[in-house]
């Protein structure tokens, strides 16, 4: 059974303001936002939630001792809008929150933006934590074209497919005064370009090194694909984490400790394992 939150249970348990811990195991249920068609991170295949999300969504119920009802979500213009869509305000449309929302960038100073006009901080209704994965911005060659990927100055002469309005489609055409743009190819979705990748269309991609890694079974696959370490001239590692209200503090703390928990007990490192991704520790616990 797919645990899709529909209107109607969206009525049935929402709240204008955020749930105690308490309430959550009255329902017997936590809200749990993930994106949606973002494998491998949260995705349905055969009618079945997947994803290095879906699995650490069901630990962190567990531990609560409820049952995931899955919010998913699309992604907005930025991430301003999908906390606020999601976390402080809710659906446009029938206002409902998630209670948590996985897979958020753990960025101190975004909490801490003003408002231009105001001087408020523009996103305090939202309260950042529990960093879970550090994530990166990397390349991957086919070795029959770029056997190793030494400059992006390559990209001259070989082709590099981007999905549309992502960190590397604006390094990538910008970069060398724009002499790159005729061979920056661009896709609406990051499987396509791997597909093209594939099929010899495509020098290379680039993307998020977790779903390179798994969209190219990359470690079955090193005798085909080389996958730098980063791109160059980008902040290309950050980590991800969890967000919810600023009133539901306690729940983003109970959540903390779980999630500290399964760093202790290769929880994490099991989850990342089962999709053949590279689990990487947050930055912040290496600090």
């Amino acid at each position: 059974m797919i645990y899709k939150i529909t209107f109607l249970i969206l009525i049935l348990i929402s709240n204008i303001n955020a749930r105690t811990i308490e309430e959550i195991k009255e329902s017997g249920n936590i809200i749990i936002a993930i994106y949606e068609n973002f494998p491998p991170y949260s995705f349905i295949e055969d009618g079945v939630e997947k994803g290095i999300d879906i699995d650490l969504g069901k630990e962190i119920a567990s531990s609560l001792g409820v049952k995931p009802i899955w919010y998913w979500t699309g992604s907005d213009e930025n991430l301003e809008d999908d906390l606020r869509n999601v976390i402080w305000k809710g659906h446009i449309i029938h206002k409902t929150k998630a209670d948590v929302m996985l897979r958020v960038p753990y960025d101190y100073e975004f909490i801490r933006q003003k408002d231009k006009t105001t001087g408020a901080l523009s996103n305090e209704l939202v309260v950042m934590k529990a960093p879970y994965h550090a994530e990166n911005w990397v390349i991957a060659t086919d070795k029959s074209k770029i056997e190793k990927l030494n400059s992006l100055a390559q990209f001259k002469y070989n082709t590099v497919g981007v999905e549309l309005d992502t960190l590397p489609d604006a390094h990538l055409t910008s970069s060398f005064q724009g002499q790159l743009r005729p061979n920056v190819k661009h896709y609406v979705s990051i499987e396509t370009a791997i597909k093209d990748l594939k099929d010899k269309k495509l020098s290379a991609v680039a993307g998020l090194k977790s779903q390179l890694e798994y969209l190219l079974d990359f470690n079955k696959n090193q005798d085909k694909y080389f996958m730098s370490e980063k791109i160059d001239y980008v902040t290309s590692k950050w980590d991800i984490g969890i967000a919810v209200r600023h009133d539901f503090r306690a729940l983003g703390y109970k959540i903390e400790g779980f999630i500290d928990q399964y760093h202790k007990d290769d929880t994490l490192k099991n989850i990342f394992k089962k999709y053949n991704v590279t689990y990487e520790s947050p930055i912040v616990l290496k600090n």
